[in-house]
Order: C-alpha cells, then structure tokens, then sequence
C-alpha cells in the first residue's frame, strides 16, 4: 500500500501477490528491541520488520512472552528514494 508521507524512504513489492508496500525508519522502542527497524505500511496499519535485498522479515503478531512472531516475505522489489527526493 503506498501511503504519501515525506518520511518515507522507499517501497517494497513482495513476490507472491505483487503488493507494494512503503516503508520508513521507527522509532517504536519495542520494535527496535527486537531489531525489527523498519515500519511497513499495510491496510490496517503498520508492521515492524527487519528489510534485507531480497527479503523481508514482518512483524505479524506477538507470542505471549512478548516476542514477535514474523512471516517471511520474498521481494521482487526493493527500491530507496533518491535523496533529493527526501529533501
């Protein structure tokens, strides 16, 4: 889902349904705990995850220690803005 947001640094497309997804930098202390830094947004929200080249690791639940529980997603793509776009 693309949301219009300035701090938005790029977007994803995952491979098995090619949605598209923004992302940005999080500041939730939760999510940073648990090196998910990145903030993904979907449909009815957002979702933390750990966002490599080729593969994204979401954030789709808490287990009842207070651990997340991640899906793995594959990328078809991985794109940043260009810097001066952010500006």
């Amino acid at each position: 889902m693309f949301v219009i947001d300035s701090s938005n640094i790029g977007f994803i497309q995952e491979k098995e349904y090619g949605k598209e997804f923004t992302y940005k930098k999080t500041d939730d202390v939760w999510a940073n705990s648990h090196d998910l830094f990145w903030q993904i947004d979907v449909l009815d929200g957002v979702r933390y995850a750990t966002i490599k080249r080729t593969v994204a690791y979401v954030c789709v639940g808490e287990d009842y220690l207070g651990f997340p529980i991640l899906e793995k997603w594959k990328l078809k793509k991985n794109k940043t803005y260009p810097m001066w776009l952010l500006d």
